[in-house]
């Protein structure tokens, strides 16, 4: 299970108590009942006072404390049924606790303080003689509110501990890219240059002795290096340049860790080594910002050509609605890098923002390779 104990439960914090700041305006329902008719002096420094102890419980409230959220609560709750005789609307108070226990307590303890919640008020209600009207309002939006805050606070530990698994998932990706390219340079360089320092050591020891000898070994370093170099130049080709397929292959496992489905419709073409190895890139930098960004549910990768033209799309299908996603990131050196690479093949790319998710589009003319 990832850690989600600092920075995430912090936004999750935070994001708890901005939703309470806004929750704090159902406070105008209180006085409501008094539109018709005058309060008398005590209901009014009853219900000030009232609401003094509400406003520290309830801010105090929204925490990872447990005890504390219980406290807070209850003591909501008391305040609100403490009010019941002064006639404001003393349920908006029961509506407030309903939400404090349902979204902060895990959902077992949420569920039992709520429970004992109801039976205080259906005490209170016979007790008193309070008609249904005053308080089954209380009861319904109540109820509503706890589920509500319930699952609100699930979500959000959800989608803190996917962003854990996510950076989690990169990070270790980038451990095991630096442990291949360690192990690749050991396999192509740790013998060459072994090879280079014991025939520098004799063609040092032989030089005034055996002249010709140490300019053979001087000889063989030379070619040796020349040979290591030719190595490293072909490594070096190798980590940039990449493929469709394998691009795919990657995208595939990285979309699927993020919970992404994948349709793909890649046709083997016969494209030419530099133009596949530009769309490879954008294929890579577009699913990255699926990942990283869309909040997708789908996302589609289509190759085609026509007319003398390849194309490669990568679209995704958001599964939030837009006014609830995040506003996309600017451009950066990841798209510019991409249209580098695709101006060097004549190609261009476009990026197609739409409600429903957003089109990476690269085009690239078969002919005339290397144009523009």
């Amino acid at each position: 299970m990832p850690d989600t104990s600092a920075p995430e439960l912090q936004q999750i914090d935070r994001g708890t108590r901005r939703m309470g700041y806004w929750f704090l305006a159902y406070l105008l329902l209180y006085p409501l009942p008094w539109l018709g008719h005058a309060p008398g002096t005590a209901a009014l420094l009853a219900s000030a006072a009232g609401v003094a102890v509400f406003l520290p419980l309830y801010l105090a409230g929204f925490g990872r404390s447990d005890r504390r959220a219980l406290g807070c609560g209850a003591g909501v709750a008391a305040v609100g049924l403490a009010l019941e005789p002064f006639g404001g609307v003393w349920g908006v108070f029961i509506v407030y606790a309903c939400g404090l226990l349902g979204g902060v307590l895990p959902r077992r303890r949420a569920a039992a303080a709520l429970a004992a919640l109801a039976v205080v008020l259906a005490a209170l209600v016979l007790w008193r003689g309070i008609g249904p009207w005053h308080w089954l309002p209380s009861v319904f939006f109540g109820a509503m509110t706890a589920v509500v805050s319930m699952y609100s606070a699930a979500f959000a530990v959800q989608s803190a501990e996917l962003a854990a698994s996510r950076d989690e998932a990169r990070r270790l990706a980038v451990v095991a890219e630096r442990e291949r390219i360690a192990r690749d340079l050991h396999d192509l360089l740790g013998h060459t240059l072994t090879a280079i320092a014991v025939k520098a050591d004799l063609a040092g020891r032989v030089a005034e002795a055996e002249p010709a000898r140490a300019r053979a070994e001087i000889e063989d370093i030379r070619r040796i290096a020349r040979a290591a170099l030719a190595d490293v130049r072909a490594a070096l080709t190798d980590l940039r340049a990449t493929t469709l397929a394998t691009e795919l292959a990657a995208a595939r496992s990285a979309l699927g860790s993020a919970g992404v489905e994948l349709d793909a419709e890649l046709p083997a073409l016969p494209l030419p080594a530099a133009v596949e190895t530009a769309l490879a890139f954008v294929l890579r930098e577009g699913v990255t910002n699926v990942v990283r960004h869309a909040q997708a549910s789908r996302c589609r990768v289509q190759l085609a050509c026509a007319d003398g033209e390849v194309t490669l799309a990568v679209q995704d299908t958001a599964h939030a609605p837009a006014a609830a996603r995040p506003a996309p990131p600017a451009e950066g050196h990841g798209l510019a890098g991409l249209r580098q690479r695709l101006r060097a093949v004549g190609g261009e790319l476009s990026l197609i923002r739409a409600p429903q998710g957003s089109t990476l589009l690269a085009r690239v003319p078969l002919a005339g390779e290397g144009g523009a």
